[in-house]
């Protein structure tokens, strides 16, 4: 057997090892089942309505989109207020300075 082929065989017998012993607590076995059940319920929902997984995609694509929308907002909106500071920051100092040459005097 080669390397390549024992580093599997070793994750796949480590991840069953993880599911049985992580199955031994009531908690974590009653929460395997509860899932379990409700995946079932939803795929033979799927499966006997197939519009109803489609919808659902349409949603989510749906949703995505308005997200992506209102990040590309958000991000434009900080360009300009970033552009509008580049602008603003040399005046502003150029103001600063003659405000401070006016009311300090030269020391000599």
């Amino acid at each position: 057997m080669t390397n390549g082929n024992k580093l599997v065989r070793g994750m796949l017998v480590g991840a069953i090892v993880g599911a049985v012993v992580s199955l031994l607590d009531k908690k974590t076995r009653d929460d395997v089942i509860t899932t379990s059940k409700n995946m079932s319920s939803k795929i033979k929902g799927y499966v006997e309505d197939p519009t109803v997984l489609t919808n659902e995609v349409r949603e989510t694509i749906d949703s995505v989109k308005d997200t992506v929308q209102e990040v590309s907002e958000d991000i434009t909106f900080i360009n300009e207020k970033v552009k509008e500071l580049k602008e603003t920051t040399p005046q502003v100092m150029s103001l600063i300075q003659e405000t401070k040459e006016r009311f300090i005097p030269k020391r000599d």
